[in-house]
This record gives C-alpha cells, structure tokens and sequence, in this order.
C-alpha cells in the first residue's frame, strides 16, 4: 500500500515543478522518524500535528478510492470474463449456425431437385389430362354417332316388323279371297267346314314338307335326330327373317318348340352349351301375343326364360332359345338357328 501512496504524494510534489506549489506542498519538508511517531518540520523547524492528521485522513480517502478502484477493476475483470465467456459461447453458435447452413444449403438442393421432379410429374400429368380430354370429346362423339345408328337400326327394325305384318296380312287376305271365290263359285260341292276356312288365319301357316327324310322316319344328311324329331342347327350366325327363309330352303321350318314334355327335354339337353338359337317364336303380328310362326301355336308361360314372359320392349319382336328357354330379342340380331322337320 506504501509504494501507492509515495506515488500519490510524488505526483503531487512533481506538479509544482511545472507550476507554482500549493499550501499544502509548501508546508512539507524533509520528514524526521523519531520512534512510531512522525514530525513534520516546517520553514521555522517546528513540529505540525494538524498536518500529519491531514495526511492520514488524505491516506484514509486514498485508500477507500484504491478500494473502490479495486473493486471495480474486480467488477470490470468479471464482466470482462463474462464478455470472453459470451464470446466463446457466440463463436460456437457461429460454427453451429454455419453447420446448419450447409445442411439447409444441402436440404434446399434436394428440395429443389424434388420441385423440379414435381414440375415434371404435373406436366406430364396436364398433357395426360388433355389426351383424355380429347379422347372423352372423340368418345362422346363416338356415342353420338353410335346413338344415332341405334335410331336408324330400331327405325329399320320398326320398318321390317310392319313390312312383315303387311305380308302376312297380304298373304292372309290373297288365301281369304281364294277360299272364298271357291265357296262363292261352287257353294254346294263344299261342305261348312270349308266354308268356316275361308276366314283369314292369325299367321302364315307353311306347309310341312319332308324333302330331308324318308318314308321310314329317317333323318337326311346334316340333320340330328333327337327324340321323334328331326332338327339341323346352323351355325352361321342370320336374322330372324334370314333364319326363316334357311329353314325353308332346306325342306324345314323354323324351329317350334314342343309343350313340356320329353321331347321338349330331350331338346333342351342338347341345348346345354349356352348357345341362343332362333326360333318361329314373334309377336310381330299382334303385340304381346306371341306365337310360333310356321304352326301358329301359342307360346306358353313355361317355354319363357326367367323373368322374360312380362319384360317389356318395344323393339323385342322376335325370340331365340337357350337351355334356359325363350329370350326376346331384336327381329335384326344375328346368331344361329334351328330347323325343325315335322
């Protein structure tokens, strides 16, 4: 603590060299140690107690600013090494905040790779849309042009059924008119069975010819015998006005199915495949009342396949078989047929 003070008290002698000395500074003069106590001797040689009292209170206030200046040299010391602390946590912040950003420089390079992909897959996808777009408006138009075919064919249909009632109506009224210029002409040779023939028939009834078997029964070539009857199937796939005039042609007529019964079984059992055949069954003569074509025999409730008898259509004029029994269908169809020989 001493050196301190003599540093104080030779800084304060060192000002008066430069400058006039004070009151204080004037007074002191070489110190005298006698024993503990101090004498300070003046110009007149005189010992002064008040100014050894003055410089111990100038001590004492000395040494509270050393203190002070201590302290807060210890105070500034510890928020210096606070700073440093602050410092060196903040330096491996840096390094961890540069840690992080190469890793989000690397995570938005991957994310940018990722859009780009996604860009990708969305243009491909909008030029997929705008193909099926394309594709939809050709397909609709497709539709139209199927609609309007389906029109002309139910038109046509529509034409071919009355064009078939006309000519049974023509063939019916040509056979009236012929039975009764024979009743007319010849009155008492004919008897009132005759006479009651001459009104029109429901149907054309052809005349059964046997131009395919013999005298004994015998099926001719191409012809399956089945139970009693003689039946030929063709294969190739006809109308039902194309299937009638077939049958014709080949000495048969168009198939008419038997009441329930073993022949109507036996039939049925070679119908096992699935396959649909045409048959004479039509009510193109009489809505809803349908017969069999080439005899005029009603169709009855157990020749219909399920749920076929009361289906309802308007274009379903004509009726094929199956081993699950009659199906109505359109006059136009195409598919194959049965002859039957009776």
């Amino acid at each position: 603590m001493w050196p301190c003070v003599l540093i104080l008290v030779w800084a304060a002698a060192s000002e008066g060299t430069t400058g006039p000395r004070s009151a204080f500074v004037q007074r002191l003069e070489p110190i005298d140690f006698v024993g503990t106590d101090y004498y300070l001797t003046g110009g007149g040689g005189s010992g002064s107690p008040s100014m050894l009292e003055d410089l111990r209170r100038g001590h004492e206030g000395l040494m509270v600013k050393l203190n002070d200046v201590t302290r807060s040299l210890k105070e500034d010391e510890l928020k210096l090494n606070n700073v440093f602390y602050k410092l060196g946590r903040h330096d491996n912040d840096l390094e961890g905040v540069n840690e992080n950003m190469q890793k989000l420089s690397s995570s938005s390079k991957k994310i940018e790779a990722k859009l780009n992909k996604h860009a990708f897959n969305v243009d491909f996808l909008r030029r997929r849309i705008e193909r099926l777009q394309r594709e939809k408006k050709t397909e609709n138009t497709l539709e139209a042009q199927l609609a309007a075919a389906r029109e002309i064919i139910n038109r046509l249909e529509d034409r071919l059924t009355g064009a078939l009632v006309r000519l049974g109506n023509v063939e019916n009224t040509t056979r009236t008119l012929e039975k009764r210029s024979v009743v007319s002409h010849f009155p008492d040779l004919l008897g009132p069975s005759v006479a009651a023939a001459a009104r029109p028939p429901t149907l054309t009834v052809y005349p059964a010819t046997h131009p395919g078997g013999n005298v004994a029964g015998e099926c001719g070539t191409d012809w399956e015998r089945i139970g009693l009857g003689c039946y030929w199937f063709g294969e190739e796939e006809l109308t039902f006005p194309e299937a009638v005039a077939s049958c014709v042609r080949r000495g048969g007529h168009l198939l008419t199915l038997n009441p329930p019964g073993t022949q109507h079984d036996l039939l049925m059992a070679r119908l096992a495949d699935g396959t649909t055949y045409w048959t004479s069954a039509t009510d193109a003569f009489n809505k809803d009342d349908w017969a069999f074509l080439m005899t005029a025999q009603p169709v009855l409730p157990t020749h219909w396949g399920d749920d076929q008898e009361n289906s309802l259509s308007s274009h379903q004029r004509c009726a094929g078989v199956s081993n699950m029994g009659l199906f109505k269908q359109r006059c136009t169809h195409r598919q194959p047929y049965i002859c039957h020989l009776f």
